[in-house]
């Protein structure tokens, strides 16, 4: 692996602090795993619509249309 550290500027300030080469990547291979099959997910119950929703409780990210205790800030206009 090849690393520069380099500073250009010209006119407008453009600064590069890092330059990393490597070895290129081959392929890439597909994840096959899925949402409902990760550690700390349960979407047992999911419906169109649904939304993962973290419970202390369970310790886990469960599927919901319920929104309980959050809170939404829409900002000041």
């Amino acid at each position: 692996m090849v690393n520069r550290n380099l500073t250009i500027t010209a006119g407008n300030t453009t600064i590069v602090k890092k330059i990393s080469v490597g070895r290129p990547v081959r392929a890439v291979v597909p994840a096959t795993s899925n949402i409902n099959t990760l550690v700390g997910v349960d979407t047992t119950s999911k419906v169109n619509g649904s939304v993962l929703v973290y419970n202390t409780t369970t310790g886990n990210f469960e599927a919901t249309l319920d929104l309980e205790n959050q809170n939404v800030n829409g900002g000041s206009y």
